[in-house]
């Protein structure tokens, strides 16, 4: 890789944590985040979507846009995915869940939704947000992609006792 300055980081000296069809993301060595993005539209919708909830505890701070790439707070922690499978969905884990959800409500989002791929949770059990860039393009009325992606990890049936017992109003809307 070539010497490439992006206001003021050196990419020589960052770590390229993901490659993906659509994006590069790099962890600098301040524990921030560059992501380029293929698409420009969507990386700007993602730095729009970031910047508007700002101070939200589920979302990543967001620093910096330019054309093209993104630099935000690196989310230190395990992706959903990999931590239900090692140590399952429990009811904190769960009503968790129910509140990033609602949050997305709260915050307007017309897709109430987000792939548990693109939720991370770190030490503390907080969790975080990364990769929203259709939060108000597409519309879901309720968590589909988290549903089925709790289902293939066996959490599903859980997961809705938990939100049968302790919140049947959301259990009856998104029970379908």
């Amino acid at each position: 890789m070539k010497d490439i300055d992006i206001l003021g980081i050196d990419l020589t000296t960052c770590k390229l944590i993901h490659r993906g069809k659509k994006e590069l993301i790099y962890l600098t060595p301040s524990k921030t985040i560059v992501k380029f993005c293929k698409n420009i539209d969507e990386c700007r919708r993602e730095y729009l979507i970031l910047k508007y909830c700002e101070g939200n505890k589920y979302f990543p701070k967001v620093y910096s846009y330019r054309t093209g790439y993104i630099i935000r707070e690196y989310v230190d922690g395990a992706c959903l995915i990999d931590y239900i499978k090692k140590n399952g969905l429990d009811e904190t884990l769960a009503l968790s869940l129910i509140d990033l959800i609602e949050n997305f409500q709260l915050l307007g989002f017309s897709r109430l939704d987000t792939g548990i791929s693109h939720i991370f949770i770190n030490k503390g059990r907080e969790l975080k947000v990364i990769g929203l860039k259709n939060s108000y393009s597409r519309k879901e009325k309720y968590p589909k992609h988290m549903i089925s992606g709790l289902r293939k990890l066996k959490a599903s049936k859980k997961f809705f006792k938990i939100l049968k017992q302790l919140r049947p109003e959301l259990y009856e809307k998104w029970k379908k």
